[in-house]
């Protein structure tokens, strides 16, 4: 014989089930929230280390999509400011709400990226913005930071590399007044200097000494004749 269920068992059934459809909502919300999180961050990604665009395009088009990675995006726009330069969503607004990721470059703030929400929400952790958001406009705003200190570095590695490729063809191309007894060699200052100290002021080369075989026999002639 079946057991019965009673009024109060199938009102508690019902209580559970109906929690779980909230949970199973709020789970849904949450990987929601996520997911936009990590395109737009995968999206950053992608346009910082895009091949054949300038810098400024690069900005230019994080700043465009960077706020779809916020959960109220409908209201969301995004302003990034790189050293005097403004770059903004299609339709900046500003708003009430700011949540802002410094641009550090050699441990000086260069520039800011911000996300404005035109109204006000909920509050969560950061006003009406979430801990996660948090977490991502930082990952963002590291990662422009990042490029640009090596994109700098690069330039500067270019540049040196240039001028001493500059250099050493000035030192090595033309004449040079070498003093014929000594090989000393005049400077522009009108300075006699050794031609090794010469070289190793105006390139990257250093020299190590030693005794060559010939100088050795006029320098050393007994210890030549004992080997």
């Amino acid at each position: 014989m079946e057991k019965t269920t009673t009024r109060e068992e199938l009102e508690q059934r019902i209580k559970e089930l109906e929690k779980k459809s909230v949970e199973h909502e709020r789970l849904k919300e949450t990987l929601h929230k996520r997911t936009k999180e990590l395109n737009c961050l995968y999206t950053v990604f992608e346009i910082i280390n895009r091949p054949g665009i300038t810098l400024e395009e690069r900005l230019e088009q994080v700043a465009a999509i960077v706020s779809q990675g916020w959960q109220h995006s409908e209201i969301a726009s995004a302003r990034l400011v790189f050293e005097g330069r403004t770059y903004t969503s299609d339709r900046f607004q500003g708003g009430p709400c700011r949540q802002a990721g410094d641009i550090i470059v050699g441990g000086n703030k260069v520039g800011i990226i911000e996300v404005y929400y035109e109204e006000e929400r909920s509050e969560h952790e950061e006003g009406p913005f979430l801990k996660e958001e948090r977490d991502l406009i930082n990952a963002i705003a590291v990662r422009i930071s990042r490029f640009i200190e090596r994109r700098r570095a690069e330039e500067a590695r270019q540049i040196a590399q240039k001028r001493l490729q500059e250099a050493i063809t000035k030192v090595l191309t033309g004449f040079l007044p070498i003093c014929a007894k000594c090989k000393k060699i005049r400077d522009d200052a009108d300075n006699w200097i050794a031609i090794e100290a010469y070289i190793r002021d105006h390139t990257e080369a250093e020299f190590s000494h030693s005794i060559c075989p010939e100088c050795k026999k006029v320098l050393y002639p007994s210890f030549v004749k004992k080997t």
